[in-house]
């Protein structure tokens, strides 16, 4: 019997329910870090620092899971993001564009995923 190749060292999937959890908390943690609540309200280059940076750290985490890892931070945020236009429905007429801003910008957590999976296998490590 062959050995599991090095890249998947962890047999099941793990990344996306890393990137749920890193998802979700930009969204529940972004009120309480700029004021705001929504993360993309937010001034400067907050939102694309916190998508690769979440996506890093779940590349960085699941090396052999990288490119689950953004579909769990665009799912993440989407829960969150639902989950806030239903606890208050008059808020939430524009969720629809709130949902095409997370596809829009969802592509940063999957640059942030390969390159913290890059750097897990540059310095070494076991894959996870």
């Amino acid at each position: 019997m062959a050995a599991p190749s090095p890249d998947r060292w962890i047999p099941i999937s793990s990344g996306l329910p890393i990137g749920l959890a890193l998802g979700a908390a930009i969204w529940v943690l972004s009120g309480s870090i700029t004021g705001l609540p929504e993360p993309w309200d937010a001034p400067g280059m907050y939102y694309a620092s916190a998508l690769l940076g979440a996506g890093g750290i779940g590349g960085f985490l699941v090396p052999g899971h990288w490119a689950e890892v953004p579909v769990g931070v665009f799912a993440g945020q989407a829960v969150v993001l639902l989950a806030r236009v239903l606890a208050e429905p008059a808020s939430g007429g524009l969720w629809p564009l709130g949902i095409l801003f997370l596809v829009l910008y969802s592509p940063l957590a999957l640059v942030g995923a390969g390159l913290g999976s890059g750097l897990r296998r540059a310095v070494g490590g076991r894959p996870g």
